[in-house]
């Protein structure tokens, strides 16, 4: 006689029995609340209220401005605090070029930065009913006041590109095509070594492009407004050659013209 299919002894696993069950969901629950008591105690124990704020050295910020900026942070929670927030805010300040924001538990704020480098000083102009005589080009665009407590650097002062606010609010700067092409400028003086070799008074901007007059009346380099790395080549390979106090005019390809400005 054939058996039945429910004759068959069916394995079956162990039972957990409903107490077992229980342990463990109350070891879980445990668990979540700790970790949820951590979370809360870290972000409201004093333990974490940022007290100290250090920066690396610097030069031309303002100190006032700088830990008036840090102030708006101290007793901030350091894990809620956004460093991103702090770093948008303090790249508000003038002279800061880049930087970035590290958390130093259980309560410092390391800020790590670096200053924008002078470019020129700019000659000085009106601006909103005063007179600005310590102004100085940054590689941005940006025309700033150099700090009071320092001695002008010995750099070539910019003549005839007065600076502009974009908005009634907005920083000085120059116009966005006349900064490239300036910036151009001062890159193509440093790679010819043309400071190093004969130091530059002013560099002045006239209707048919950019002038240099050279310090002890060494002359005057007219450049134009293009290809001022060649032209200015030109001008260091035959300067032992060509005598002091004339103007020379670069502008026209494998030629020098020389000029007596008197």
């Amino acid at each position: 006689m054939a058996a039945s299919p429910g004759s068959f002894a069916v394995r079956r696993g162990p039972r957990r029995s409903r107490r077992a069950l229980l342990v463990r969901a109350g070891a879980g629950l445990t668990t979540l609340l700790v970790i949820a008591g951590a979370i809360w105690w870290a972000l409201t124990s004093p333990l974490f209220a940022v007290s100290r704020i250090e920066s690396g050295s610097y030069r031309f910020t303002s100190e006032p401005e700088l830990q008036a900026a840090f102030g708006e942070y101290l007793g901030r929670n350091i894990w809620t605090l956004s460093t991103d927030e702090m770093a948008a805010r303090l790249g508000q300040l003038p002279w800061v070029r880049d930087l970035r924001v590290l958390r130093r538990l259980p309560n410092t704020l390391e800020v790590d930065f670096r200053e924008w480098a002078p470019v020129l000083k700019v000659a000085a102009v009106e601006v909103d009913g005063a007179r600005r005589e310590r102004l100085i080009l940054l590689p941005d665009g940006r025309v700033v006041d150099f700090p009071a407590q320092l001695p002008l650097p010995g750099l070539p002062v910019l003549v005839g590109m007065a600076p502009v606010r974009e908005s009634a609010d907005g920083p000085l700067r120059l116009a966005a095509d006349d900064a490239a092409q300036l910036l151009e400028l001062i890159s193509a003086m440093e790679d010819a070594g043309l400071e190093a070799a004969c130091p530059v008074d002013f560099v002045v901007v006239r209707d048919d492009g950019f002038a240099i007059v050279l310090q002890d009346r060494r002359g005057t380099l007219r450049v134009g407004r293009e290809d001022f790395g060649p032209r200015l080549q030109r001008y260091m390979t035959a300067r032992d050659h060509l005598e002091s106090g004339l103007e020379y005019d670069l502008r026209f390809k494998d030629r020098i013209t020389v000029r007596d400005p008197r």
